[in-house]
């Protein structure tokens, strides 16, 4: 007899997962090295473009998404420890703290993905990645703007749903 799941599987939110994502996000910013708090912004809007008026979102619009931003960091950091362990992200020490950057591995292990979501999501890559280099620290403020707002109203909801 199959036993059932006590929890839902996390098909887009596992280690491997964003472990690929990091790798393409650094991939499509090399040669630039991102800290974990880009890293994590990137992360989230990387599969939710639209939201920053960009290409249609690779993940659904669902109501209270933003929460999942807040509790990715550490599996952010376990993708990238995976990526590491396969020698396909470097660790930088710069005098702001830690940083990532695609290994000289990378370009050819992205090359081999060739799936049309991970097409998709190395253009998706691409285009925050061009978004940053033009804008710079005034796009990840932007981004971080976008969350927080998010958070006060996904906040602000749920207080008033418990009121």
């Amino acid at each position: 007899m199959e036993e059932a799941l006590t929890e839902p599987p996390r098909l887009f939110n596992g280690s491997v997962e964003t472990g690929v994502r990091s790798l393409l996000i650094l991939e499509a910013c090399y040669p630039a090295t991102l800290d974990i708090d880009t890293m994590s912004l990137f992360d989230y809007f990387v599969v939710h473009t639209k939201d920053i008026g960009g290409p249609v979102s690779l993940h659904p619009a669902i109501g209270s998404r933003v929460g999942e931003y807040h509790v990715r960091r550490r599996v952010i950091q376990d993708g990238l420890r995976l990526m590491r362990r396969a020698s396909l992200i470097d660790v930088v020490e710069a005098e702001d703290g830690v940083r990532f950057t695609a290994s000289e591995d990378a370009p050819a292990f992205v090359k081999l993905m060739g799936t049309d979501y991970n097409r998709d999501l190395f253009a998706r890559s691409k285009w925050l990645a061009e978004q940053w280099k033009s804008s710079g620290d005034e796009f990840v403020s932007r981004l971080r703007a976008s969350i927080e707002r998010w958070s006060l109203e996904f906040g602000e909801e749920g207080g008033a749903a418990d009121a």
